[in-house]
């Protein structure tokens, strides 16, 4: 081969160096343009419901060490779809709950309707009587960018954030249900993790024991057959599709 191809060669593969280089900058340009994106929403949102909290919340207030000083009557005017507030002491879920007509708006829709990629937390639209059915599910968005909404279910993992969080609170305008952690595992989206009704109580424990004999830490809390529970469910990033789940007992504490 002479001098002259060589020189060609060399002048073309350097051409298409600099091709996969500029592809390269644009795609990294282009991540990093949704990223910051995203986590600009997901601050607007937070600062939304900052807002809502500041609205129909006396923080100054507690009723007990577990129910605060909530305006029902304000929050049902923002979105009457409202049925409840979830917390979790020494954590950043402190939210509304809804539930909605169907299982997808609010998905990426906040309590007061603006469109947006952080939800809402949701009641499964196939509870036909919320924390009173034999399993409510709560569904709630894990922000990757910003540990808001549920991303803080996924702490379960380690046994220590359990030891410290063991219960969680969820309050209605007429009673106050504890939520005692029972199990917690990693799952997918089709992994029929999610079941409300059961046809006996066989059928039951069993699915009770789906979870504990694969949770991520270990509980003190058993399940029997009369106990009723709730099931967190948010995404997990470690896999395809992938969810978390938390799995609890609920307990009323106070009417």
């Amino acid at each position: 081969m002479t001098a002259k191809k060589k020189k060609k060669l060399s002048k073309a593969g350097r051409w298409i160096l600099d091709l996969i280089l500029i592809a390269a900058l644009l795609t990294a340009g282009y991540s990093g343009y949704r990223i910051y994106s995203a986590m600009h929403a997901y601050q607007e949102s937070e600062q939304e419901y900052t807002v809502i909290r500041g609205e129909v919340m006396n923080s100054e207030i507690k009723i007990s060490d577990y129910r605060h000083d909530i305006n029902w009557e304000k929050l049902q005017a923002i979105n009457p779809d409202v049925v409840g507030w979830i917390s979790m002491k020494d954590s950043t879920i402190d939210y509304p709950i809804v539930q909605g007509n169907d299982n997808v708006y609010y998905l990426n829709h906040l309590i007061n309707g603006r469109e947006s990629n952080a939800g809402t937390i949701f009641i499964d639209v196939n509870n036909s009587d919320p924390f009173n059915d034999r399993n409510t599910v709560l569904y709630g968005h894990h922000m990757l960018s910003d540990p808001k909404m549920f991303a803080e279910l996924e702490n379960y993992e380690n046994q220590s954030y359990y030891d410290t969080h063991k219960t969680l609170i969820i309050e209605t305008p007429d009673k106050v249900y504890e939520l005692q952690v029972v199990a917690g595992i990693k799952t997918v989206g089709t992994g029929g993790y999610v079941r409300l009704g059961f046809e006996n109580d066989d059928a039951f424990l069993n699915y009770v024991y789906s979870f504990t004999s694969r949770s991520t830490f270990t509980s003190d809390v058993s399940v029997a057959a009369g106990d009723r529970l709730i099931l967190l469910s948010t995404c997990s990033y470690d896999q395809n599709d992938g969810r978390y789940a938390l799995l609890c007992r609920i307990n009323e504490i106070e009417e």
